[in-house]
């Protein structure tokens, strides 16, 4: 059945963490974005949910650092954070999915790492909190590296999002895809609560264009002149890549400054 459903939405903690904070006007705004992505992914009754993700020192450090990870466990459990306010939960994986994938990415001039044991953070779960994927849905993610220079360039990041187009479309399950990170933020650095309203505009304009040329012409240095946490937007890009020729609209878009992150969500007509 190939690609039932694909979106992409923020991972701010705060979403969970200290969700009043944001006002109830904006709150609003981002639960009903997520009720509507909840209600796509439900009505498309996924067999597998593939999570564009990343990870915020939860299960890498400076030992081992790769530009792509795919986890391939029989289960992955989060969050890790205590605080979050999300009850822990175990979701089921497919490592005979994530191993074909991976064989397809080494076929075709990609060599992602590769991980039998992940634990999932917010980046991840504050997403699955809102979307409660259905019991049958196995997850099978891939973890960008957006803390440690090098990274992968947003125009790998497409390459990746079409090669892994051609194996997703010669798969029998119904899978769905999630994207999750950004907007503009700069957590815990010195721009601490920066959110560039003017960058994430002009993002979502090229999301929703389809621009594949400009969202792979952005460099490091222009998503980090938007706060370090915006690299998490390489997973975005890899998903605009993925679904190329599919129209995107944005669901939501809300500067939170209480959350310190711009928050967005898009969702691809299929």
């Amino acid at each position: 059945m190939s690609i039932v459903f694909a979106s992409a939405a923020s991972h701010a903690p705060g979403a969970t963490a200290w969700p009043d904070a944001a006002g109830p006007e904006k709150l609003a705004a981002v639960t009903a974005g997520f009720q509507k992505i909840k209600d796509g992914l439900h009505a498309s009754n996924p067999d597998v949910l593939l999570a564009l993700t990343s990870e915020h020192w939860a299960n890498f450090f400076l030992d081992h650092v790769s530009a792509f990870c795919v986890g391939r466990a029989p289960s992955f459990s989060g969050p890790v954070e205590p605080w979050l306010k999300v009850p822990k939960q175990t979701f089921p994986g497919d490592p005979a999915f994530a191993l074909a994938l991976l064989e397809h990415c080494y076929a075709n001039g990609f060599e992602p790492s590769h991980a039998q044991e992940l634990q999932f953070d917010h980046g991840t779960m504050v997403p699955l909190s809102f979307l409660a994927p259905p019991p049958q849905c196995r997850i099978v993610p891939i973890v960008f590296n957006t803390l440690a220079p090098p990274r992968a360039t947003p125009r790998r990041c497409l390459e990746l999002g079409r090669t892994l187009r051609t194996f997703l479309e010669g798969r029998p399950e119904r899978i769905a895809i999630i994207a999750t990170g950004g907007m503009s933020h700069d957590p815990g650095e010195r721009r601490h609560g920066f959110i560039d309203t003017e960058f994430d505009a002009e993002f979502l304009r090229r999301v929703t264009q389809g621009a594949m040329q400009e969202l792979g012409a952005y460099s490091d240095a222009d998503l980090l002149a938007a706060g370090a946490g915006t690299l998490e937007l390489l997973a975005w890009i890899c998903l605009a890549g993925l679904m190329e020729g599919s129209k995107a609209d944005v669901l939501v878009y809300e500067a939170v400054k209480p959350w310190a992150t711009g928050i967005g969500m898009v969702a691809y007509d299929l």
